[in-house]
């Protein structure tokens, strides 16, 4: 075959270009880097698929040819990228074996056709790729060079990865053939599309009410007590917190806000402020009081100032602050010091460092979690005390303006501020995502259902409450629509394939993964050189990750 190649000039074949699940991976870093890699292939499996093997080579020829050594560590492991390679690798193994069980095959032509004509398939993508044309031409030598330099395989192996991805591509094909759609779908699909809202709202997050909540020593034991398996579990699930930790101290601060840039006057009344809080603090006082009757922080003030355990260089201090912090003793205070939030007195309740057992670390979880419930509870009430007087005749606007220039150029303001009515721009209906607000499926069933001028709520968004109004409604261009209802029925059908595609590729997946004919070789996935401490992601496949 690979003479056949040689010989072979360049030949033409039309591709049916179709989207799937990669392309924003594909537009932003396709191939392009020369590099093979952070590290020597060594040879092995990367997966083992129904029977099928998904050689290390091959899954490093895909990472790279997507562009991934192009991407900074951190960035691709935050986006699982590596994970991502391998989800795609399964599902074209398992597509095609079910290719193979069908009777199709790909001949040698196909494949030579491919490759002479400059293109390549990318994890199911197929792409442009002339690296080995030559003044129009196909190079057999600049197609070695670009395998063995750049994708750090041999010809022979670039060719079956290629034959692979084109015998998977045949199954899509021919699910793409079975999709239909009626008019009706399609009408019903642009509408939903196409239809957009502009929505007032206002925001009741419990973070607003956090300097409102009070709980007391007895309340946190009873809680501890009563939800002893819940805390267990949070700390079992996060024992990264707790475990093998480098050294930390608990901080408590009070905090009189300033802007770098403020006028001498208010630098002067800050610095008034924090020397008021020592001078009580000094005299006896006990800091966490003093905390919440002067911090302008309002997401410690109701805790007494607690800003919680802060590791070396975490602290928000300069750094000198922060070196006399892990140089302190437990119950000493500290400062004032400015920083960048203004003025700020620090005290040092105690440190801790290596593993934290969970007796230890139950109160503290208790804690935030009481915490939390009450925050929620009051935001909650606050959001149904705002819907009582709107249905009175109030409007949000009047109820909570926005914040004027100035306050939003003022920290102290900015730090404290109440709720405010905000708006969402116009958006069309994409699953329970409300831009700005939240998720909520209630919200966006009923919020699309709406008359303008229509007031809902409260809807529970992320954790916190919101109150709605419907300010604007666009409806969908009917005239657009019937000069390019037979586009909008081929992008239903693509959409509609792609769904198959993802539902049948899982399916298969997961019964070969219960049935243990997939394994992986985790070792592919590491993130390797990267100095942070985050605990490796574990991989599940068929898109399952934790």
């Amino acid at each position: 075959m690979l003479e056949a190649i040689r010989r072979n000039s360049r030949s033409t074949i039309i591709y049916v270009l179709f989207g799937v699940l990669i392309a924003v991976f594909v537009i932003n870093f396709g191939p392009g880097s020369r590099r093979t890699g952070d590290r020597e292939l060594a040879g092995t499996w990367a997966a083992k698929v129904a029977g099928s093997t998904v050689s290390e080579q091959d899954y490093r020829l895909q990472y790279i040819a997507l562009g991934g050594p192009n991407i900074p560590l951190q960035v691709a492991k935050e986006r699982h990228l590596k994970e991502f390679v391998m989800d795609k690798l399964i599902e074209r193994e398992l597509l095609a074996q079910e290719a193979e069980r069908l009777g199709f095959d790909v001949s040698e032509k196909e494949v030579e056709d491919l490759v002479a004509d400059g293109r390549m398939y990318i994890l199911g993508v197929p792409r442009k790729s002339d690296e080995w044309i030559v003044d129009g031409k196909f190079n057999y030598d600049r197609l070695r060079a670009v395998a063995q330099n750049r994708l750090g395989v041999t010809v022979a192996r670039f060719i079956e990865s290629q034959r692979r991805e084109m015998l998977a591509d045949k199954v899509k094909q021919l699910m793409l053939g079975a999709v239909k759609v009626t008019p009706d779908e399609v009408k019903s699909d642009y509408d939903q599309r196409e239809l957009q809202i502009n929505l007032e709202f206002v925001r009741f997050a419990p973070r607003q009410f956090d300097d409102k909540v009070t709980v007391t020593p007895d309340e946190i034991a009873a809680y501890q007590k009563a939800h002893a398996d819940e805390i267990k579990k949070h700390y079992e699930e996060r024992d990264f917190l707790y475990k093998k930790l480098d050294k930390q101290a608990h901080l408590r601060r009070v905090v009189a806000a300033i802007a770098k840039d403020a006028p001498a006057s208010q630098a002067e009344a800050a610095k008034k402020k924090i020397d008021e809080a020592a001078a009580r603090v000094k005299k006896g006082d006990d800091f966490a009081t003093v905390a919440q009757k002067l911090s302008d922080d309002v997401t410690t003030r109701g805790r007494g100032g607690d800003a919680g355990w802060r590791k070396r260089g975490a602290t928000g201090l300069p750094a000198d602050a922060d070196a006399k912090v892990f140089a302190a003793k437990a119950g000493e205070v500290l400062g004032p010091v400015r920083t960048e939030r203004g003025w700020e007195l620090v005290k040092v309740e105690g440190f801790r460092e290596g593993d934290v057992p969970l007796e230890q670390a139950a109160p503290e979880i208790a804690e935030e979690k009481l915490r939390v419930e009450k925050a929620r509870a009051l935001a909650k009430q606050a959001a149904e005390q705002a819907m009582a007087k709107v249905r009175a005749g109030k409007t949000l606007a009047e109820l909570y303006p926005k914040p004027s220039d100035a306050d939003e150029s003022d920290p102290l303001k900015k730090l404290n501020a109440p709720p405010s009515t905000e708006e969402t721009g116009l958006f069309s209906r994409r699953g329970s995502i409300v831009p700005q607000v939240g998720a909520s499926a209630e919200l966006v069933r009923k919020a699309f259902a709406m008359k303008p001028g229509e007031v809902g709520g409260p809807f529970e968004v992320s954790g916190g409450y919101a109150i709605v109004k419907l300010k604007e409604r666009k409806d969908p261009d009917e005239e657009f629509f019937a000069k390019h209802k037979d586009d909008e029925m081929r992008q239903l059908e693509r959409q509609k394939w792609a769904d198959v595609l993802d539902s049948w590729s899982k399916q298969r997946c997961v019964e070969a993964r219960d049935d243990g004919r997939l394994k992986i070789n985790d070792d592919v996935l590491a993130y390797e050189g990267l100095s942070d401490k985050t605990p490796e992601t574990h991989y599940v496949p068929c898109g399952n990750k934790l």
